[in-house]
Protein backbone atom coordinates (compact mmCIF):
# COMPACT_ATOMS: atom_id res chain seq x y z
CA UNK A 1 0.00 0.00 0.00
CA UNK A 2 1.57 3.54 -1.01
CA UNK A 3 1.47 6.36 1.29
CA UNK A 4 -0.46 9.73 -0.34
CA UNK A 5 1.75 12.53 1.42
CA UNK A 6 0.88 15.58 2.42
CA UNK A 7 1.63 17.01 -0.83
CA UNK A 8 -0.14 15.30 -2.78
CA UNK A 9 -3.55 15.55 -0.85
CA UNK A 10 -3.49 19.05 -1.41
CA UNK A 11 -2.69 19.43 -4.92
CA UNK A 12 -5.83 17.29 -5.12
CA UNK A 13 -7.76 19.30 -2.67
CA UNK A 14 -7.12 22.64 -5.00
CA UNK A 15 -8.00 20.79 -8.09
CA UNK A 16 -11.60 20.15 -6.48
CA UNK A 17 -11.63 23.89 -5.53
CA UNK A 18 -10.91 25.14 -8.73
CA UNK A 19 -13.41 21.92 -10.32
CA UNK A 20 -16.48 23.20 -8.32
CA UNK A 21 -16.12 26.93 -8.39
CA UNK A 22 -17.39 26.28 -12.09
CA UNK A 23 -20.11 24.21 -10.85
CA UNK A 24 -23.66 25.52 -9.39
CA UNK A 25 -26.32 24.34 -7.23
CA UNK A 26 -26.67 23.99 -3.42
CA UNK A 27 -24.56 20.55 -3.30
CA UNK A 28 -21.57 22.00 -5.43
CA UNK A 29 -21.53 24.97 -3.03
CA UNK A 30 -21.39 23.37 0.39
CA UNK A 31 -18.83 20.73 -1.23
CA UNK A 32 -16.87 23.84 -2.03
CA UNK A 33 -17.08 25.53 0.98
CA UNK A 34 -16.16 22.09 2.80
CA UNK A 35 -13.20 22.16 0.34
CA UNK A 36 -11.89 25.17 1.06
CA UNK A 37 -12.32 24.41 5.09
CA UNK A 38 -10.75 21.10 4.88
CA UNK A 39 -7.98 22.74 2.69
CA UNK A 40 -6.86 25.70 5.30
CA UNK A 41 -7.38 22.92 8.22
CA UNK A 42 -4.93 20.51 7.04
CA UNK A 43 -2.56 23.58 6.13
CA UNK A 44 -3.43 24.85 9.94
CA UNK A 45 -3.63 28.13 8.80
CA UNK A 46 -5.28 30.10 10.96
CA UNK A 47 -5.06 33.41 9.23
CA UNK A 48 -6.53 31.82 6.19
CA UNK A 49 -9.54 29.94 8.46
CA UNK A 50 -11.04 33.09 9.57
CA UNK A 51 -11.00 33.64 5.92
CA UNK A 52 -13.13 30.57 4.91
CA UNK A 53 -15.25 31.15 8.45
CA UNK A 54 -16.87 34.14 6.17
CA UNK A 55 -17.37 32.27 3.29
CA UNK A 56 -19.09 29.70 5.49
CA UNK A 57 -21.51 32.43 6.60
CA UNK A 58 -21.80 33.54 2.83
CA UNK A 59 -22.74 29.97 1.71
CA UNK A 60 -25.35 29.79 4.86
CA UNK A 61 -27.56 32.61 2.98
CA UNK A 62 -27.63 30.80 -0.08
CA UNK A 63 -28.79 27.20 0.63
CA UNK A 64 -32.32 26.46 2.02
CA UNK A 65 -30.98 24.16 4.29
CA UNK A 66 -27.45 24.83 5.34
CA UNK A 67 -27.81 22.20 8.15
CA UNK A 68 -24.15 20.46 7.03
CA UNK A 69 -22.84 24.20 6.86
CA UNK A 70 -23.71 24.90 10.70
CA UNK A 71 -21.64 22.07 11.75
CA UNK A 72 -18.68 23.48 9.68
CA UNK A 73 -19.15 26.58 11.11
CA UNK A 74 -18.68 25.11 14.38
CA UNK A 75 -15.74 23.15 13.54
CA UNK A 76 -13.70 26.55 12.07
CA UNK A 77 -15.09 28.50 15.28
CA UNK A 78 -13.52 26.09 17.51
CA UNK A 79 -10.43 26.37 16.03
CA UNK A 80 -10.33 29.67 16.11
CA UNK A 81 -11.02 29.68 20.04
CA UNK A 82 -14.37 31.24 19.40
CA UNK A 83 -16.15 29.31 21.69
CA UNK A 84 -19.57 31.43 21.35
CA UNK A 85 -19.29 31.32 18.41
CA UNK A 86 -19.60 27.35 18.15
CA UNK A 87 -22.63 26.69 20.69
CA UNK A 88 -24.01 29.33 18.39
CA UNK A 89 -23.99 27.46 15.48
CA UNK A 90 -24.98 24.27 17.27
CA UNK A 91 -28.02 25.56 18.38
CA UNK A 92 -29.13 27.36 14.81
CA UNK A 93 -30.52 23.61 13.86
CA UNK A 94 -31.63 21.11 15.61
CA UNK A 95 -30.74 18.43 13.95
CA UNK A 96 -27.34 19.61 13.71
CA UNK A 97 -27.39 19.78 17.65
CA UNK A 98 -28.38 16.56 18.50
CA UNK A 99 -26.43 15.13 15.57
CA UNK A 100 -23.41 12.33 17.17
CA UNK A 101 -21.13 15.03 16.03
CA UNK A 102 -22.99 17.57 17.43
CA UNK A 103 -22.93 16.03 20.70
CA UNK A 104 -18.79 15.70 20.42
CA UNK A 105 -18.50 19.34 19.61
CA UNK A 106 -20.84 19.95 22.61
CA UNK A 107 -18.42 17.60 24.56
CA UNK A 108 -15.31 19.50 23.85
CA UNK A 109 -17.10 22.56 24.65
CA UNK A 110 -17.34 21.00 28.22
CA UNK A 111 -14.05 20.16 28.43
CA UNK A 112 -12.45 23.84 27.29
CA UNK A 113 -15.11 25.32 29.92
CA UNK A 114 -13.26 22.96 32.29
CA UNK A 115 -16.48 20.83 32.80
CA UNK A 116 -14.36 17.17 32.53
CA UNK A 117 -17.05 14.43 33.79
CA UNK A 118 -19.49 15.97 31.10
CA UNK A 119 -17.36 16.16 28.43
CA UNK A 120 -16.16 12.72 29.60
CA UNK A 121 -19.63 11.45 29.77
CA UNK A 122 -20.87 13.37 26.24
CA UNK A 123 -17.83 11.18 24.55
CA UNK A 124 -18.92 7.80 25.99
CA UNK A 125 -22.16 8.24 25.59
CA UNK A 126 -21.59 9.20 21.70
CA UNK A 127 -19.36 5.64 21.69
CA UNK A 128 -22.28 3.77 22.94
CA UNK A 129 -23.94 4.18 20.07
CA UNK A 130 -20.64 4.32 17.16
CA UNK A 131 -17.17 3.82 18.17
CA UNK A 132 -15.78 6.04 15.61
CA UNK A 133 -12.21 7.20 15.74
CA UNK A 134 -12.70 10.69 16.39
CA UNK A 135 -15.28 10.22 19.34
CA UNK A 136 -12.49 7.48 20.77
CA UNK A 137 -9.38 10.28 19.70
CA UNK A 138 -11.43 13.07 22.05
CA UNK A 139 -11.78 10.78 24.71
CA UNK A 140 -7.87 9.82 25.07
CA UNK A 141 -7.26 13.20 25.15
CA UNK A 142 -9.20 13.44 28.08
CA UNK A 143 -7.79 10.64 30.00
CA UNK A 144 -4.54 11.42 29.19
CA UNK A 145 -5.34 14.52 30.66
CA UNK A 146 -6.38 12.90 33.21
CA UNK A 147 -3.48 10.87 34.46
CA UNK A 148 -4.54 7.53 32.35
CA UNK A 149 -1.93 7.52 29.52
CA UNK A 150 -1.58 4.00 29.32
CA UNK A 151 -5.58 3.99 28.69
CA UNK A 152 -5.22 6.95 26.40
CA UNK A 153 -2.84 5.01 24.21
CA UNK A 154 -5.08 2.17 24.19
CA UNK A 155 -7.72 4.44 22.94
CA UNK A 156 -5.76 5.97 20.49
CA UNK A 157 -4.55 2.20 19.32
CA UNK A 158 -8.20 1.53 18.33
CA UNK A 159 -9.36 4.62 17.00
CA UNK A 160 -6.59 3.79 14.20
CA UNK A 161 -8.28 0.13 13.98
CA UNK A 162 -11.25 2.12 12.71
CA UNK A 163 -9.87 3.69 9.95
CA UNK A 164 -9.50 2.61 6.46
CA UNK A 165 -6.46 2.02 4.35
CA UNK A 166 -7.50 5.40 2.57
CA UNK A 167 -7.42 7.22 5.59
CA UNK A 168 -3.37 7.77 6.18
CA UNK A 169 -3.77 11.19 7.18
CA UNK A 170 -6.01 10.47 10.32
CA UNK A 171 -3.38 7.45 10.94
CA UNK A 172 -0.71 10.05 11.13
CA UNK A 173 -2.86 12.19 13.04
CA UNK A 174 -3.21 9.70 15.62
CA UNK A 175 0.79 8.46 15.92
CA UNK A 176 1.65 12.05 16.07
CA UNK A 177 -1.12 12.23 19.68
CA UNK A 178 0.72 8.83 20.79
CA UNK A 179 4.07 10.15 20.13
CA UNK A 180 3.39 13.28 22.22
CA UNK A 181 1.60 11.32 25.20
CA UNK A 182 5.00 9.99 25.10
CA UNK A 183 6.85 13.07 24.49
CA UNK A 184 5.18 14.70 28.11
CA UNK A 185 5.95 11.50 30.25
CA UNK A 186 10.05 11.98 29.02
CA UNK A 187 9.98 8.71 26.78
CA UNK A 188 11.61 10.52 23.97
CA UNK A 189 12.41 6.84 21.85
CA UNK A 190 8.84 5.67 21.91
CA UNK A 191 7.57 9.32 20.72
CA UNK A 192 10.39 9.15 18.18
CA UNK A 193 8.85 5.64 17.02
CA UNK A 194 5.31 7.02 16.73
CA UNK A 195 6.37 10.24 14.52
CA UNK A 196 8.33 7.48 11.89
CA UNK A 197 5.43 5.69 11.56
CA UNK A 198 3.27 8.64 10.99
CA UNK A 199 5.93 9.91 8.21
CA UNK A 200 5.61 6.74 6.54
CA UNK A 201 2.10 6.77 6.62
CA UNK A 202 1.34 10.52 5.51
CA UNK A 203 5.00 11.80 4.13
CA UNK A 204 5.42 15.43 4.16
CA UNK A 205 2.90 16.13 6.92
CA UNK A 206 4.20 19.58 8.72
CA UNK A 207 2.38 18.03 11.95
CA UNK A 208 4.60 15.46 12.01
CA UNK A 209 7.77 17.70 11.28
CA UNK A 210 6.53 19.98 14.22
CA UNK A 211 6.77 17.34 16.63
CA UNK A 212 10.43 15.93 15.60
CA UNK A 213 11.49 19.88 15.66
CA UNK A 214 10.50 19.64 19.20
CA UNK A 215 11.79 16.08 20.10
CA UNK A 216 14.90 17.54 18.70
CA UNK A 217 15.04 20.82 20.74
CA UNK A 218 14.04 19.05 24.00
CA UNK A 219 17.64 16.46 22.79
CA UNK A 220 19.80 19.45 22.34
CA UNK A 221 19.71 19.66 19.10
CA UNK A 222 18.51 23.35 18.72
CA UNK A 223 19.97 24.62 15.23
CA UNK A 224 18.46 21.18 13.55
CA UNK A 225 15.18 21.79 15.49
CA UNK A 226 15.57 25.27 14.70
CA UNK A 227 15.88 24.70 10.68
CA UNK A 228 13.02 22.29 10.68
CA UNK A 229 10.65 25.38 12.31
CA UNK A 230 11.84 27.70 9.69
CA UNK A 231 10.87 25.12 7.21
CA UNK A 232 7.25 25.01 7.89
CA UNK A 233 6.92 28.80 9.23
CA UNK A 234 7.81 29.59 5.36
CA UNK A 235 4.90 27.89 3.84
CA UNK A 236 2.25 29.54 6.64
CA UNK A 237 1.40 31.98 9.33
CA UNK A 238 2.72 30.66 12.31
CA UNK A 239 4.04 33.20 14.83
CA UNK A 240 3.78 30.47 17.68
CA UNK A 241 6.63 28.56 15.26
CA UNK A 242 8.43 31.76 15.25
CA UNK A 243 8.79 32.01 19.06
CA UNK A 244 9.81 28.56 19.23
CA UNK A 245 12.25 29.32 16.56
CA UNK A 246 13.76 32.20 18.46
CA UNK A 247 14.30 30.23 22.00
CA UNK A 248 15.92 27.40 20.31
CA UNK A 249 18.48 30.13 18.78
CA UNK A 250 18.97 31.85 22.26
CA UNK A 251 19.41 28.12 23.66
CA UNK A 252 22.25 27.83 20.65
CA UNK A 253 23.66 30.99 21.66
CA UNK A 254 22.58 32.77 18.39
CA UNK A 255 21.68 36.10 19.97
CA UNK A 256 20.71 38.25 17.01
CA UNK A 257 19.25 35.43 15.29
CA UNK A 258 17.03 34.64 18.35
CA UNK A 259 16.23 38.12 18.71
CA UNK A 260 14.95 38.22 15.16
CA UNK A 261 12.48 35.67 15.58
CA UNK A 262 10.86 36.55 18.92
CA UNK A 263 10.33 40.08 16.87
CA UNK A 264 8.51 38.55 14.31
CA UNK A 265 6.45 36.45 16.79
CA UNK A 266 5.37 39.13 19.00
CA UNK A 267 4.56 40.72 15.44
CA UNK A 268 2.27 38.18 14.14
CA UNK A 269 0.52 37.86 17.79
CA UNK A 270 -0.58 41.42 18.07
CA UNK A 271 -1.59 41.92 14.30
CA UNK A 272 -3.58 38.87 14.70
CA UNK A 273 -5.33 40.76 18.25
CA UNK A 274 -5.90 43.75 15.70
CA UNK A 275 -7.41 41.47 12.96
CA UNK A 276 -9.97 40.88 16.51
CA UNK A 277 -8.89 37.10 16.28
CA UNK A 278 -8.70 35.66 19.52
CA UNK A 279 -6.84 32.11 19.29
CA UNK A 280 -3.14 33.43 20.11
CA UNK A 281 -3.95 34.89 23.22
CA UNK A 282 -2.56 31.81 25.17
CA UNK A 283 0.17 32.12 23.32
CA UNK A 284 0.93 36.28 24.09
CA UNK A 285 0.48 34.58 28.27
CA UNK A 286 3.53 32.69 27.12
CA UNK A 287 5.59 35.25 24.98
CA UNK A 288 5.56 37.52 27.94
CA UNK A 289 6.31 34.79 30.78
CA UNK A 290 8.68 32.64 28.83
CA UNK A 291 10.55 35.49 26.22
CA UNK A 292 9.64 38.85 27.21
CA UNK A 293 9.53 38.31 31.14
CA UNK A 294 6.77 41.33 31.28
CA UNK A 295 4.85 39.84 33.96
CA UNK A 296 2.77 42.37 33.64
CA UNK A 297 1.41 42.02 30.37
CA UNK A 298 1.44 38.12 30.53
CA UNK A 299 -0.89 38.61 33.69
CA UNK A 300 -3.29 41.27 31.13
CA UNK A 301 -3.12 38.44 27.91
CA UNK A 302 -3.98 35.60 30.29
CA UNK A 303 -7.06 37.05 31.92
CA UNK A 304 -8.41 37.80 28.55
CA UNK A 305 -8.12 34.14 27.36
CA UNK A 306 -9.64 33.24 31.19
CA UNK A 307 -12.91 35.52 29.82
CA UNK A 308 -13.07 33.01 27.08
CA UNK A 309 -12.62 29.71 28.80
CA UNK A 310 -11.84 28.95 32.36
CA UNK A 311 -10.36 25.59 32.61
CA UNK A 312 -6.80 24.21 33.99
CA UNK A 313 -4.74 25.45 31.22
CA UNK A 314 -5.76 29.50 31.77
CA UNK A 315 -5.85 28.66 35.20
CA UNK A 316 -2.26 27.65 35.02
CA UNK A 317 -1.10 29.80 32.35
CA UNK A 318 -2.58 33.23 34.97
CA UNK A 319 -0.76 32.20 37.76
CA UNK A 320 2.43 31.63 35.78
CA UNK A 321 1.68 35.34 34.63
CA UNK A 322 1.32 36.35 38.34
CA UNK A 323 4.18 34.30 39.66
CA UNK A 324 6.32 36.16 36.85
CA UNK A 325 4.92 39.68 38.25
CA UNK A 326 5.52 38.51 41.39
CA UNK A 327 2.52 38.44 42.74
CA UNK A 328 3.22 34.96 44.59
CA UNK A 329 0.16 34.98 46.75
CA UNK A 330 -2.61 35.31 44.01
CA UNK A 331 -0.54 32.66 41.78
CA UNK A 332 -0.63 30.27 44.52
CA UNK A 333 -4.61 30.63 44.96
CA UNK A 334 -4.55 30.33 40.65
CA UNK A 335 -2.36 27.18 40.71
CA UNK A 336 -4.60 25.67 43.56
CA UNK A 337 -7.71 26.00 41.04
CA UNK A 338 -5.61 24.30 38.30
CA UNK A 339 -4.89 21.40 40.75
CA UNK A 340 -7.77 20.99 41.91
CA UNK A 341 -9.30 19.60 38.82
CA UNK A 342 -7.70 16.17 38.83
CA UNK A 343 -5.83 16.82 35.76
CA UNK A 344 -2.31 15.16 35.70
CA UNK A 345 0.55 16.80 33.68
CA UNK A 346 4.07 17.30 34.59
CA UNK A 347 4.61 20.66 33.41
CA UNK A 348 1.50 21.76 35.56
CA UNK A 349 3.30 20.61 38.55
CA UNK A 350 6.36 21.20 37.97
CA UNK A 351 5.31 24.97 37.61
CA UNK A 352 3.17 24.65 40.63
CA UNK A 353 6.38 23.47 42.85
CA UNK A 354 8.11 27.31 41.41
CA UNK A 355 5.21 29.26 42.35
CA UNK A 356 5.45 27.41 46.16
CA UNK A 357 8.83 27.89 46.43
CA UNK A 358 8.21 31.46 45.60
CA UNK A 359 5.38 32.13 48.32
CA UNK A 360 7.27 30.21 50.94
CA UNK A 361 6.17 26.95 51.23
CA UNK A 362 8.90 24.66 50.58
CA UNK A 363 6.99 20.94 51.65
CA UNK A 364 4.69 21.34 48.73
CA UNK A 365 7.16 22.93 46.46
CA UNK A 366 9.27 20.30 46.81
CA UNK A 367 6.51 17.73 46.73
CA UNK A 368 5.26 18.92 43.06
CA UNK A 369 8.72 19.19 41.76
CA UNK A 370 9.12 15.14 42.79
CA UNK A 371 6.11 14.16 41.40
CA UNK A 372 6.37 16.10 38.26
CA UNK A 373 9.86 15.30 37.51
CA UNK A 374 8.35 11.27 38.29
CA UNK A 375 6.43 11.87 35.55
CA UNK A 376 8.73 12.73 33.24
CA UNK A 377 12.25 13.71 34.11
CA UNK A 378 13.08 15.88 31.12
CA UNK A 379 10.22 18.61 32.32
CA UNK A 380 12.77 21.36 32.49
CA UNK A 381 13.87 20.80 29.06
CA UNK A 382 12.99 22.53 25.76
CA UNK A 383 8.77 22.20 24.49
CA UNK A 384 6.82 23.92 21.87
CA UNK A 385 4.05 26.12 23.63
CA UNK A 386 0.95 23.82 21.94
Amino acid sequence: MSAVGYVAEMRRIDEEIIALSRAHGPEAITRRVYRLYQKVSIAGDLVALTAVGRAIDDAITLLSNPSDLYLLKAHAAFKLHKLADVHAALLAVSSVYDSDEGRLIRADLDFQHGRYQPAESGYVDVLGYERSWGALARLAHLRGKMGNAPGADCLYEEAEDQLTAKEMRAYAWLEVQRGFLDFAHGRREEARLHYRRADAAYPGYWLVEEHVAELLGAEGRYEEAAGMFERIASTVNRPDLEQAIGELYELAGQDRRAAYWKERALRGYLQSVQRGEVHYYHHLVDYYTDVAEDGAAAVKWAGEDLQLRVNFATQAALAWALYCDRRFSDAVQWIDRALACGVVDPLLDFRASEIYRAAGNEIEARNLREGALNLNPTVAGFHVHH
